[in-house]
């Protein structure tokens, strides 16, 4: 397909797709809110490809009301910037400058996923931002090199002492059936440390390399939070393309050039880079009820304080090393929950522990000594069944990626 034929395929996606689908509910409900113009807006953004148009409602809805107040007071504010996001894209594609419009077509369809749009719908637009890039000829010259400083370690150094350990139960992953596993894990809320359940995976050899990062998805652009997270002054969150996430993250930490954070955490990235899905295999332990797939990807430090979920989960390890801590559900009262809504806004689905679990303050959580917590150190190919309502505290040990699957 010619670059001109699949922009109009877009377009066509966008107007006959979208706007039918979303815009006429969206311009109902702005008006409805007494927001008219913003209504005309958008329907004049979209169907008369009103490029200038488009930017201002995506700089108003973002800057001004997103990141300057937090969140929008309308879930048609979103639908409304993901069609504003949607026409740039297109109006960049016609742009002359194929690198500099190519770039930012790609980031205003990237912005479009990470806020929340269908990313299964979008392929029309990807495939004209590709093909305007020439993100194919950049992918035919990849060659697979491993070199020092361009994959994840291979091995861990020693874990970081967190006071008194206990090991959890680790399992061959190959020589467990499903029906034992629910009998012997899942039924009795159990967690099991199963080895090699993802070894064999074309993940473990192609997202090792930060090489074939940045030359297959490189012109992408993701969610990340930088700085340490405990370190709230200093820490926020941004959007980098992948290649700059390797380059001025991965690769520093990997080469041991820098202590810095960076951390692409909890993220649909096999739902925004679709490709990725053929990469790995959906455990038989969880596939018949899969919830979610995410994707946590960062360099050595990250870290997720320690905090339950509702899901059961498989969490994985595809490159680097890992160390979570785990405590039991009947740990619960020794964990002092933070109460929804409390502190920081990161902690505000209240199932977050007020305990740093790595320095305990005892004095201020004296009950906590009473909690009983296990370990179990993550390498390449190795999960943790985590039950729904175990409290965990995960640190990267290295530079790391992890999937995880929520059933």
């Amino acid at each position: 397909m010619s670059l001109d034929a699949a922009i109009d395929a877009a377009d066509d996606v966008l107007v006959n797709h979208f706007f039918p689908a979303f815009g006429l509910e969206v311009a109902r409900e702005l008006r409805e809110s007494g927001e008219n113009a913003l209504a005309s807006d958008v329907t004049s953004a979209v169907l008369e490809k009103d490029f200038a148009r488009a930017e201002a409602i995506v700089e108003r809805l973002y800057a001004e009301l997103l990141r300057s107040e937090g969140s929008w007071t309308s879930t048609a504010h979103r639908e409304c910037y993901v069609l504003a996001q949607l026409r740039t894209c297109v109006e960049r594609l016609r742009g002359r400058g194929n690198a500099e419009d190519g770039r930012a077509a790609t980031r205003a369809l990237d912005m479009c996923v990470i806020l929340g749009a269908p990313a299964d719908a979008l392929s029309a637009f990807v495939n004209a931002c590709e093909l305007k890039l020439g993100i194919s000829a950049i992918r035919g010259a990849y060659e697979r090199r491993v070199e020092c400083g361009w994959t994840f370690p291979r091995e861990s150094p020693e874990p970081p002492a967190m006071g008194e350990r206990r090991w959890l139960e680790r399992v061959d992953a190959k020589g467990l059936t499903a029906k034992e596993f629910r009998r012997e894990y899942f039924k009795v809320d159990r967690p099991v440390g199963l080895v090699g359940l993802g070894a064999d995976w074309p993940a473990m050899r192609k997202w090792d390399d930060l090489r074939w990062w940045s030359a297959f998805h490189g012109h992408r652009s993701v969610p990340l939070e930088l700085g340490a997270y405990d370190d709230e002054g200093n820490w926020r969150e941004t959007v980098k393309t992948m290649h700059e996430f390797v380059m001025e993250d991965l690769q520093p930490s990997v080469s041991g050039r820098s202590n810095a954070v960076a951390y692409l955490a909890q993220h649909r990235l096999v739902d925004h880079l679709q490709s990725l899905s053929s990469d790995f295999t959906v455990p038989e332990f969880c596939a018949k009820s899969l919830e979610r797939i995410n994707v946590w990807m960062g360099t050595a430090g990250t870290v997720t304080p320690c905090h339950f979920d509702t899901y059961d989960n498989l969490l994985g390890q595809v490159a680097g090393y890992k160390l979570v801590r785990l405590y039991l559900e009947s740990d619960t009262p020794y964990m002092y929950r933070c109460s929804s809504g409390s502190g920081s806004g990161r902690h505000a689905q209240g199932n977050f522990s007020a305990v740093d679990v790595e320095n305990p303050d005892l004095d201020r959580f004296p009950e906590f000594a009473n909690a009983t917590p296990f370990d179990v150190l993550l390498a390449p190919g190795d999960f943790v069944y985590v039950p729904a309502k175990t409290w965990h505290h995960v640190r990267a040990v290295t530079a790391s990626i992890s999937l995880n699957f929520w059933f």
